[in-house]
């Protein structure tokens, strides 16, 4: 994963080592943006419990709308309908199987 591009990742950088002096830029950099590494830093360097840091890194990146997870866009939500109302259509019935009579 590519570091974040964007204010929000410097601000974020910067919200970090403000509020924890043992970090650097280049512990911070060193993650490239994954909000996991980012939280095994913590972990590391602060000696901060996982779970911990992983609220106050969400608590930070959402200051910053970093790390959410994009809309669906119309477009995808249509295909997904198209795909439920093609998964509950009944299936055509060969022309074999139609023409055929049934013989007692």
């Amino acid at each position: 994963m590519a570091t974040i591009p964007g204010h929000g990742w410097t601000d974020l950088k910067r919200e970090l080592m403000s509020k924890w002096h043992e970090l650097t830029e280049n512990d911070i950099d060193s993650t490239q943006g994954s909000k996991a590494s980012l939280m095994d830093l913590l972990e590391r360097k602060i000696g901060m419990k996982i779970e911990d840091a992983s609220e106050r890194i969400e608590e930070m990146a959402e200051r910053y709308h970093l790390y959410e997870e994009p809309e669906e866009t119309q477009r995808e939500l249509s295909k997904q309908k198209k795909e439920r109302v093609l998964e509950l259509s009944p299936s055509p019935e060969k022309e074999s199987e139609r023409d055929i009579p049934k013989t007692p």
